[in-house]
């Protein structure tokens, strides 16, 4: 399983799953633009490097969950393939393939902002888990 939705108030979210950060970080972006687009068999048309910096893990996700967000307004992607390809101290560097935004059927309400609200990334002994609220 890769993420699981979260019902919230006003906002929606998701909890992701991965046996290594990096792929948490990939499921965290394939739950983000699942909530928004159908991603059923899409193939990326497109890659794009995504690059974020921060100071801890939480910070790096929410900044690398942002940057994704930002590709997709500029470039009118949605994205829909996620490769993490380092996580280290200060930074995560990978990439996302995508394809035009009009080519798929809009699911649920566009994700404004992700946000730090109820965030949590928590690692157990055989897998991660990260909790990540988006603005809607």
């Amino acid at each position: 399983m890769r993420y699981e939705v979260i019902d919230h108030t006003a906002d929606t979210g998701i909890t992701a799953y991965g046996v290594t950060p990096n792929e948490l970080f990939e499921n965290a972006g394939w739950g983000m633009f699942d909530l928004m687009f159908d991603l059923t068999d899409v193939d990326p048309a497109r890659d794009v490097p995504i690059m974020a910096a921060g100071d801890s893990l939480d910070e790096l996700l929410v900044n690398w969950l942002s940057e994704l967000l930002y590709h997709s307004e500029v470039l009118n992607l949605a994205f829909c393939y996620f490769t993490v390809d380092r996580i280290e101290e200060g930074g995560v560097q990978g990439s996302a393939g995508g394809v035009p935004v009009g080519a798929l059927e809009l699911r649920g309400s566009p994700i404004k902002a992700v946000t730090y609200h109820d965030l949590a990334i928590v690692e157990n002994p055989d897998t991660w888990w990260a909790r990540v609220i988006f603005d809607v």
